[in-house]
């Protein structure tokens, strides 16, 4: 749908009907002051199905499991900005964007169209301060879609509607939806100077960003200092370097099959595999 309209497509990742994920990203559209469509896509009512490791679409083969990711994929590649949201199930944001991640070889093939589109991350909790690694989780989804994210918000609100029901966090949606299209980011006061998540492995050096695997260390005053990026995110060019990566492995295990199989037959016959009754 070419028609000069901008698109923002809204990634739900929640099953509940206008639940906090849908009302809040329907509110942070009708902040947005430029002229756009609002499309939705809730990711649990889709069939997304396991990555097989057959690295075939790496190669150029079409992906052999037969779900909706082709669907969303579409829809992805043909929007122009995003709103993410999820709500935190024991720590973490909703299986359904694990589901999506682990198909992200196929990513490579809309990364030029997705790369450098504005996001916003919206994270709901219900219990004070039970966030978890959800923040990261969205994070990462952004990041190997390319996309530049404008806002990463942990809300609390676990009623349907309850994040609408204060006043503040209204506030925070009409800022987030005069931010979308716009160049600025909200900063935050803390998380990996490269990319800003908060979740980061401790280092005997420093720390290490999980998402972006940039370096760091901490200065006297208690702020991080740059290390090293972490040479995952950049320009497409630069990220489907990964993909070639990917199709050098494929080459590799074809080199070593003789000397794979005689490691792993042995262990065939090991144990037995329990499954459930049909």
């Amino acid at each position: 749908m070419d028609d000069g309209i901008r698109t923002v497509l809204a990634l739900i990742a929640s099953p509940r009907t206008l639940g906090n994920c849908e009302t809040f990203a329907k509110e942070v559209s009708r902040n947005v002051p430029e002229g756009h469509r609002l499309r939705l896509v809730r990711l649990t009512s889709l069939k997304i199905g396991r990555c097989r490791a057959c690295y075939g679409c790496v190669v150029g083969n079409r992906c052999p499991v037969d779900d909706d990711m082709a669907f969303l994929l579409d829809e992805i590649a043909n929007a122009d900005a995003f709103i993410v949201a999820s709500p935190v199930y024991y720590l973490g944001a909703n299986a359904s964007i694990k589901a999506v991640l682990d198909r992200g070889f196929l990513f490579f093939d809309i990364l030029r169209k997705t790369h450098g589109k504005p996001a916003v991350l919206l994270n709901f909790y219900g219990m004070p301060g039970r966030i978890g690694a959800a923040p990261q989780m969205l994070e990462t989804l952004a990041a190997f879609l390319g996309l530049s994210v404008r806002a990463n918000l942990s809300i609390k609100a676990a009623l349907p509607g309850e994040a609408l029901m204060n006043k503040a966090n209204a506030a925070r949606a009409a800022r987030l939806g005069k931010t979308l299209f716009s160049p600025g980011k909200e900063k935050r006061a803390g998380g990996c100077p490269f990319c800003g998540c908060e979740i980061v492995r401790v280092v005997p050096k420093g720390f290490v960003c999980t998402v972006c695997h940039g370096s760091f260390t901490m200065g006297p005053q208690g702020r991080f200092v740059k290390g090293k990026e972490g040479g995952i995110l950049g320009s497409p060019e630069h990220m489907l370097l990964h993909r070639e990566w990917l199709r050098g492995m494929k080459e590799r295990f074809k080199e070593k099959k003789r000397e794979i199989m005689k490691t792993i037959i042995p262990y065939k016959d090991d144990g037995e595999w329990v499954e459930p009754p049909r």
